[in-house]
């Protein structure tokens, strides 16, 4: 398949002037996917997925023994080590995803792609309380009935594009964020960068859902059946239900390799969308700049009616 060029601002040439149409952005986010597919998504989907199988087969572990010691003192209902555990695979999908998103930027941008080196700028000190406080952020607008997080979470998408681009940190680089993904074109402002990152945002989660449903299907389907034969032969439902739930390890393994794939889609998306509003931003204030400074000049006098003598 044949890449595309992009220009500065992030479009492909021979885009229509304007904002990067969301169908043109869907297609390039694709593009830039396939075409850094291979030095991305590995550095950052084997350690994602080994955490991600690991926290199923204890989430399993600890759910055999509530079922075997239910109605008992020994009931393990809170488990430390789970719970820190859960935290931990928590952690490392904020900063795995950090890592997908500074490849992504730096694919996009030209630069050559180092996830070594995406590591490390994300485990700085500086980046990652940048991203403690990003979704600190998103977590607070989500506790707030959730509909703000609808608005605050595609507010701060530029946050890690800012970070790597940029250089900027903490709150700096959270009010750029605001300020790129605010701008709009008058008149057009749903085609503006706030309304594009919510619907990437959408469709990266409906294709993770679809997908994630997809692969874990075939794992659910034996434990569905074996419950409604129990439950039809007036048998106790949780009787045996141990051995079926070990399905949902390889579930959750082919999960979590899908859920990465589609989460490099939606990175590329970003960055696309982050090059293209910031050029077009900083194109619009240099031209009002340079009209500040060399105003057009005013028209000549008219010529005075016939008859009539110049002042």
């Amino acid at each position: 398949m044949t890449e595309i060029p992009l220009t500065p601002s992030g479009s492909p040439p021979g885009t229509p002037p304007g904002p990067m149409p969301f169908r043109l952005l869907l297609d390039e986010a694709l593009r830039q996917a396939r075409r850094h597919f291979r030095s991305l998504y590995l550095p950052v989907a084997i350690p994602v997925t080994i955490v991600a199988t690991s926290v199923a087969a204890i989430q399993v572990s600890w759910f055999s023994r509530v079922l075997a010691e239910i109605g008992s003192q020994r009931t393990p209902f809170i488990n430390p080590g789970y719970w820190i555990l859960t935290l931990v695979y928590s952690a490392l999908l904020i900063v795995a995803y950090n890592v997908l998103q500074v490849g992504a930027v730096r694919a996009v941008s030209g630069q050559p792609v180092d996830m070594r080196l995406a590591w490390r700028f994300t485990l700085r000190w500086r980046v990652l309380f940048t991203l403690i406080l990003w979704y600190a952020l998103v977590l607070a607008s989500v506790f707030c009935c959730c509909l703000p997080a609808l608005f605050v979470g595609p507010l701060l998408s530029f946050v890690p594009a800012v970070m790597v681009d940029e250089g900027r940190f903490g709150t700096a680089a959270v009010s750029r964020s605001v300020e790129l993904t605010r701008h709009y074109t008058p008149g057009k402002w749903l085609e503006g960068p706030l309304v594009k990152v919510f619907l990437m945002i959408f469709v990266g989660m409906l294709l993770a859902y679809l997908a994630g449903m997809l692969v874990s299907l075939p794992f659910q389907i034996p434990i569905y059946i074996n419950m409604f034969r129990k439950a039809a032969a007036g048998v106790d439902v949780a009787a045996g239900m141990t051995s079926w739930m070990w399905l949902q390890v390889p579930s959750q393994f082919l999960n979590s390799l899908v859920s990465t794939a589609v989460y490099l889609y939606v990175s590329f998306g970003i960055a696309l969308l982050f090059y293209d509003t910031r050029g077009r931003k900083e194109g619009t204030d240099l031209r009002a700049e340079i009209d500040a400074m060399f105003p057009a000049a005013s028209p000549p006098p008219s010529p005075p009616p016939p008859g009539e003598l110049p002042l």
